[in-house]
């Protein structure tokens, strides 16, 4: 094992997954990192090519794969590490993925429709790193999320978001239309639903990025697709599904400045103020 350059999480050495997949690694490519998670594609001398995924908490994708049943998800091989969330061996994809196919509207909205409707079916004892599935239930990640920002605020870490703004949050988040699509159809929600996390392969989809999805109104998943798309979202789901997702992003952002990432404060700072006022249009 090896100490990321930058970030604190722990890598496999090109011997140990040489030793895990059963064949010598002949290229190691760094795809995307971040504080997080460190994502590389990496080739073997029998010719296969796997994604290799380290991540720190909270995660709960390691589990997914091991509970969930789905021809949506890629093909994948928890990799256990000790003090560490386990690490992945994903299947490599080369299809395109939904954002490189540039659908018209009608078709956007179609697909957007068709994954949802698949993610609904995903079989198994399913992990999730929240549950917003009942007023109670909301208003408990509501009050954690005031904890969060206002800790954030009186620390004088935030210098954007400020007591006004959390007040105006906490209004928004207890409005009439919020309530009314917690009571919208729910059940497991990916919550990063991007067009890039969707390939597009013939015989049907395949969603990848699984860390931290929730239990809450399905309708969120699908005013997330169709924004990545380049559409608004608002036409197509109730009113208060995407101040909903929103408020939930912000409470994502919260989570990382106060617990996981303190060093990236200062932009959760402007992110979530940026939010706040797109809420507020």
């Amino acid at each position: 094992m090896f100490h990321h350059p930058y970030f604190d999480l722990q890598l496999h050495d090109d011997a140990e997954l040489a030793a895990i997949v059963g064949s010598k690694l002949v290229e190691r490519i760094t795809l995307h990192e971040w504080p997080l998670s460190c994502v590389q594609r990496i080739r073997t001398e029998d010719g296969r090519t796997r994604i290799y995924k380290v991540q720190a908490p909270p995660t709960v994708e390691p589990l997914f794969y091991a509970r969930a049943r789905s021809p949506l998800l890629v093909q994948a091989q928890v990799v256990e590490q000790a003090g560490a969330p386990p690490a992945l061996l994903l299947e490599a994809l080369t299809s395109p993925r939904l954002a490189d196919l540039k659908p018209s509207s009608v078709e956007a909205l179609a697909m957007a429709h068709a994954v949802t409707e698949q993610i609904a079916r995903i079989e198994g004892e399913l992990p999730a790193i929240a549950d917003i599935r009942t007023e109670a239930k909301w208003s408990s990640f509501v009050a954690a999320l005031r904890d969060d920002l206002t800790a954030l605020v009186a620390g004088g870490a935030f210098q954007h978001v400020d007591v006004t703004l959390i007040n105006r949050l906490l209004h928004c988040a207890t409005a009439p239309a919020i309530f009314a699509a917690l009571r919208s159809p729910s059940g497991y929600v990916h919550l990063d639903l991007k067009s890039d996390n969707v390939f597009v392969l013939p015989d049907g989809y395949r969603v990848i990025d699984w860390q931290r999805p929730i239990w809450g109104p399905v309708a969120l998943d699908l005013a997330s697709l169709i924004e990545s798309l380049g559409l608004d979202p608002r036409p197509h789901v109730m009113e208060g599904v995407t101040p909903m997702l929103a408020l939930l992003r912000i409470a994502w952002m919260a989570q990382c400045a106060r617990h996981w990432f303190p060093p990236g404060v200062a932009i959760y700072d402007a992110s979530i103020a940026r939010l706040a006022a797109q809420i507020e249009a």
